[in-house]
């Protein structure tokens, strides 16, 4: 009888019972689950590049992507060269995949970090230093063209002190004319001239007065920006106390030689940095990019006023001189013509004195010659052969018709005298009067070029003054 074996459920199958091995394939998949878990939390603490579900053609693309690509030389020599763009290059393995980011912290994240840090503020300081450096630069050239301006503005001041003290001139010239003769105040090119010359003159004053009040408000935008830079710099300038100034150095490294270039474009031949954009938290603000801004607008500005202001002031010194010179050779002319009417005003008194005295003389003779055709005044001083009852006459009036006409020709030459005599006192009463309008005419052209004379030496000293109208009124006033 054969031995009696185990049942065959026993020897088929499985050994262990299924609850042991449902057990253990449990603790498998958790183990299995626990390092997926482990693993896809590594991933996310590196930071690696979350791929979306692919395909496994589409991932042996992209692996296909890292490795090393073939570069053949001009000299036929093959290199293998890492393919372009960020990455990790492992040159051993001949593969660049793209760069992964680590999100805890490294045993060297303390120093990394700490590096970074000091990198970052450094290059931030070297930025401000850089923007500092253009706004200080600013600032000078801000400040030049500021003094430049007042320098000008004084000139202006000058020349406008020159035509109020001209339009003083001419209105004193007026009023010394009007202390000539009537008979010299006849209005000529003289009086013309001195209302033209306070015509253009007034012109010129309000035009002067007009720039001056235009480069004063040039002025004080300039002296608004030149606020606001220095508030900007010294607000820049706090983060610079552990680095150097060479501002002017830092402007030359940057390529940059004037801030008025940092918006035009850059030569080919020169590498110049660009500029960079304003940032409310970064070195270069909005309030330093507005103050370089109307520093440069300014700028340009402050050109086309130095131009018009040096334009004015050459037109008004033109106008003043040629107006001068105009009225000078007027009244120089005029002088030479009261002189050449003078001269000849003094040969017709002398002419006229002549004859004055040869009518004297003549009238004198006359009155001799009248009382000599009277004869003395009494009948017993006449001589016999003066008397008309002379014998001979007795003798000769016996016949009839024989009246001799003695008496009454010394009747009718006596009363031809007086009539002569008459005449010629007429004359010289005439002559008188003419003389004496002759002394006055010759007076009064006398006087009008004096007055001439002295119109002119204060105009000849007012052109060129040893100081200024406003100098002068100090010392009176003081």
């Amino acid at each position: 009888m054969a031995a009696e074996g185990p049942p065959a459920y026993l020897l088929t199958g499985q050994v262990g019972s299924k609850k042991w091995h449902k057990d253990n394939s449990r603790t498998v998949q958790k183990a299995s689950e626990v390092t997926k878990d482990c693993e896809k939390q590594a991933l996310d603490l590196w930071g690696g590049p979350i791929q979306p579900e692919e395909t496994p053609y589409e991932r042996k693309l992209r692996k296909e992507s890292w490795k090393f690509k073939l570069d053949v030389s001009s000299t036929g020599e093959v290199n293998r060269k890492p393919p372009e763009g960020p990455g990790v290059t492992l040159w051993k393995s001949k593969l660049k995949p793209p760069p992964w980011v680590c999100k805890m912290a490294m045993p060297c994240f303390r120093d990394y970090f700490n590096t970074k840090n000091n990198e970052f503020m450094t290059q931030y300081c070297r930025e401000t230093r850089q923007v500092v450096s253009r706004m200080r630069q600013a600032l000078l050239e801000i400040n030049e063209q500021f003094k430049a301006l007042v320098r000008v503005r004084e000139q202006l001041n000058a020349t406008l002190a020159r035509i109020r003290q001209t339009l003083l001139t001419n209105k004193q010239t007026q009023a010394i004319r009007e202390h000539r003769p009537a008979l010299e105040k006849v209005p000529d090119k003289v009086d013309a001239l001195t209302r033209w010359e306070r015509k253009v003159l007034l012109k010129q004053k309000v035009k002067l007065e007009g720039v001056m009040a235009m480069s004063e408000d040039h002025l004080k935008a300039l002296g608004t920006c030149r606020q606001a830079l220095e508030t900007a710099c010294d607000e820049r300038s706090r983060v610079l106390d552990l680095m150097p100034h060479p501002l002017r150095m830092v402007l030359l490294d940057a390529g940059r030689d004037s801030w008025l270039g940092l918006g035009r474009p850059s030569s080919p031949w020169v590498e110049r940095n660009q500029t960079p954009r304003p940032d409310p938290i970064g070195p270069y603000t909005p309030e330093c990019a507005a103050a370089l801004d109307d520093a440069q607008s300014l700028t340009f500005v402050s050109k086309d006023v130095m131009l018009k202001v040096k334009e004015a002031i050459k037109e008004a010194q033109d106008t003043r001189n040629t107006a001068h010179n105009t009225i000078e050779n007027s009244l120089q002319g005029k002088r030479n013509e009261t002189l050449r009417h003078k001269e000849r005003l003094d040969m017709a008194l002398g002419g006229t004195r002549s004859t004055l005295h040869r009518c004297q003389r003549f009238m004198h003779e006359m009155n001799i010659t009248r009382g000599m055709t009277l004869g003395p005044d009494s009948s017993k001083y006449l001589e016999t052969r003066e008397k008309l009852t002379r014998p001979m006459v007795q003798v000769y009036q016996r016949h009839v018709g024989t009246q001799l006409p003695e008496a009454a020709i010394l009747n009718q030459s006596t009363a031809e005298l007086d009539c002569a005599i008459k005449d010629t006192a007429k004359n010289i009463q005439s002559l008188q009067d003419t003389r004496n309008h002759l002394q006055q005419r010759i007076h009064d052209k006398e006087t009008g070029y004096g007055v001439d004379g002295s119109i002119k030496r204060l105009r000849q000293r007012r052109i060129h003054p040893r100081t200024s109208l406003q100098e002068t009124l100090d010392l009176v006033y003081s």
